[in-house]
């Protein structure tokens, strides 16, 4: 018994397959005639959010900003950065100075900005100063017997005074003068009559740890390579003839100590590729100091000397950059992550396509067009652009945020206009700039294409049979995603063992597929088992599947195929289906429906079109349709169809060609309904399984009889 299909069930027209972007809506002949954007448009949120972490001084509030790639999330942040760090000032200087009474322990000391290359040059002039009085001064005072304080003060007490006087409100630099003062006095009582020159040279000078620009306002630094030692700074311990010095010169910054005062921002992904490192910052953002970390080399063939220079107190503020993922993942395994970043900065990727957001993609496109010195691009360019913003956004209600691929799209459109050498850029060219995208990635879709063409890859588009369907599944290299058809079949027989999944007994399944499959076994308990238990084995698999599969969005056409096993009904091959269910058998929405729908299209266009070929998908998918012109225009001219369905009852009817039937009062359905075929199917399992599962009686000798003896005495 066959009906025609009903009007719930009739393709999608046109207008439900793509959303077209009018360019004469768009006001302008070019983008020279548009304003350039001068803002990040819709990400408030994350703008907000980041706001609050630069206004707030308490020590903790560190920044991860999570967004996908692509959706200016560093230049966001980083010019949120430079226009906070302008109107704070600059800060402070540090300048390492050796510890007389212990020179394992160089002292830090902190000047105001820019000080630091001063206070060294002082030193130094001091140094040369003494240096040249010095000697003349204990050769005529070697009569006399005067002593090192006597001579010391005729030498350097005036430059002493004026050092003293130049940088009295900088206490380390007065200690460190009076230091240098009395160890210079020691030093020429030891020596005076020798000429021997006093060693104190070597150790009263300054090494300029970090320098800043007055004028520059608070450090904004990017650690692109946040090793331990790029991050937290090192020791550099030359070599000597007596192993390796220590040297307070040789200490050297690293990011947090030159963004201190400021702004250090690095992508979470790098610094957690350095173990160290990212303990290292814990560590100082925990203890609100940083110290210069450099690890011992254990393995050195020379002695190694130990330097462990002061700390310096910490102001900073740090902000990751990643993907939202993987800041869920540091919450929940690092238990310091989440008082130490209280700020999530979230970048979305979608903005709802209103006509002031389809304005801002116009303005984007003007200041990329103006910034890349790229040609202007015409109206119905830049309306194709926006097209296929709303198919990246796989939601035509929505448009893509990241604009990161929306401008490689615009460079690319540009090269294909200079190679026809006409401007501006048209539609033209960015149809082109897609098609030679696809063709620089699409060398495994073609070879599957070349196999399933050959018979290879066994693909059926235009028979009919009973417990198969043509499934779609979504293939992802990394830039590129296609799909092809995949066939899944079913053989069902009476038993107990209900649905078994093939390729989750053989480990290829994963736990998103595999929830598909019991789901699918809690429909056909909740349809045909009120009445009597299910006395069903069935076998399902994706037949020259050898690579693994994942998600749910196979489970309305495996239900389909155990329906059509059970019922005995044959399903037209030429329609492929996408869809998850649920237990009451409505169907859901899935992701990639317009890579699934040109999918099966591809592989019907090579066999040749009939006309009674297509796709059924889930009607919680039509708003996300954004179909392909080529398809586009063989759906117009009748060869193509897209359905959309919101249970597997219409489903089954547009595959079979059979009503599904509707429940009787007395839970059975009309015999030659598909569903009233597969509960006959059911209660005849059950009733050729009667005999090997009768209640245990009593044997011969008095024993229980179990039904597994009654099944062997068969």
């Amino acid at each position: 018994m066959k009906k025609a299909r009903s009007d719930g069930a009739r393709p999608l027209p046109i207008e439900d397959l793509r959303w077209r972007c009018d360019p004469a809506t768009l006001g302008f002949e070019t983008t020279e005639h548009v304003r350039p954007l001068d803002a990040f448009v819709g990400q408030e949120r994350a703008v907000n959010a980041i706001n609050l972490a630069l206004h707030i001084t308490a020590p903790d509030y560190n920044v991860f900003v999570a967004g996908a790639e692509g959706t200016g999330r560093a230049s966001l942040t980083f010019d949120l950065l430079r226009k906070a760090a302008v109107a704070r000032p600059a800060s402070s200087d540090w300048c390492y100075v050796h510890n007389f009474p212990e020179p394992g322990r160089p002292i830090a000391i902190e000047l105001p900005p820019g000080k630091g290359g001063e206070l060294a040059a002082d030193l130094e002039a001091l140094i040369e100063r003494c240096r040249a009085d010095l000697p003349s001064l204990i050769e005529a005072n070697a009569g006399k017997r005067a002593t090192g304080p006597g001579i010391a003060r005729l030498a350097v007490g005036e430059h002493l005074d004026a050092l003293r006087r130049k940088y009295v409100l900088v206490p380390g630099v007065i200690r460190h003068l009076g230091a240098i003062q009395k160890v210079l006095s020691e030093s020429v009582d030891s020596r005076s009559g020798t000429g021997a020159e006093p060693p104190i040279w070597t150790w009263s000078g300054a090494n300029v740890f970090v320098t800043r620009d007055r004028a520059a306002g608070a450090p904004v630094v990017y650690e692109p390579n946040p090793t331990l030692s790029n991050l937290v700074g090192r020791i550099d311990y030359p070599a000597s003839p007596l192993g390796m010095d220590m040297d307070f010169k040789y200490i050297r910054a690293g990011a947090i100590q030159r963004a201190n005062g400021g702004y250090l921002v690095m992508y979470a992904r790098d610094l957690l590729a350095n173990r160290s490192a990212y303990d290292a910052l814990r560590r100082a953002l925990r203890e609100g100091v940083a110290t210069v970390e450099s690890p011992s080399n254990l393995d050195a063939a020379l002695p190694v000397a130990t330097l462990r220079p002061d700390p310096i107190p910490l102001r900073i503020r740090v902000v990751l950059i990643g993907d939202p993922e993987l800041y869920m993942r540091l919450r929940k395994r690092d238990e310091d992550f989440a008082h130490l970043f209280q700020v999530k900065a979230e970048l979305t990727a979608f903005m709802d396509r209103s006509p002031a957001a389809i304005q801002t993609y116009a303005s984007f496109v003007a200041r990329i067009v103006r910034e890349r010195g790229l040609l202007p691009f015409s109206a119905d360019a830049v309306g194709r652009v926006i097209e296929e913003g709303a198919r990246l956004a796989e939601d035509r209600t929505r448009l893509t945020a990241r604009f990161g691929l929306v401008e490689d799209l615009l460079i690319e459109a540009d090269a294909a206009a200079r190679a026809r050498a006409e401007g501006p850029v048209s539609e033209v060219d960015v149809s082109a700039a897609l098609e030679a995208r696809g063709r620089r990635s699409n060398l495994v879709e073609e070879e599957l294409q070349r196999r399933i063409h050959e018979g290879v890859v066994v693909i059926e588009t235009d028979t009919k049979v009973v417990g198969q369907v043509n499934g779609l599944a979504v293939r992802e290299l990394g830039d590129y995603s296609f799909a092809r058809p995949t066939r899944i079949t079913a053989r069902t027989g009476p038993g107990f063992e209900e649905v078994l999944d093939i390729e989750r007994q053989i480990h290829l399944s994963g736990p998103s597929h595999t929830k598909g499959v019991l789901t699918l076994e809690g429909y056909l308990l909740g349809k045909y088992g009120p009445r009597r238990p299910l006395c069903l084995t069935a076998r399902l698999t994706f037949e020259q599947n050898y690579g693994g599969v994942d998600g749910d969005s196979a489970s309305s056409p495996e239900l389909y195929a155990v329906l059509s096993s059970l019922a005995d009904l044959p399903i037209d091959q030429g329609i492929a289906v996408t869809g998850s269910v649920d237990q009451r058998g409505d169907v859901q929405a899935i992701g990639g429906v317009n890579e699934k729908i040109e999918g099966h299209f591809a592989v019907c266009k090579a066999r040749g079109l009939t006309g009674r070929q297509g796709v059924i998908i889930p009607k919680t998918n039509v708003r996300d349709l954004m179909l392909d012109p080529e398809v586009i225009g063989a759906i117009a001219a009748g060869q193509f169809h897209v359905w959309a369905v919101t249970s597997i009852d219409e489903g089954i009817e547009l595959l079979t060609g059979v009503p599904a039937g509707r429940a009787r009062s007395d839970g059975t359905y009309p015999p030659e309904s598909v569903h009233g075929r597969v509960q006959a199917r059911l209660a005849e399992y059950a009733e050729n399984l009667d005999p090997y599962v009768r209640p245990p009686r009593s044997s011969a000798n008095g024993h229980p009889r179990t039904a597994k003896t009654l099944r062997s005495s068969k």
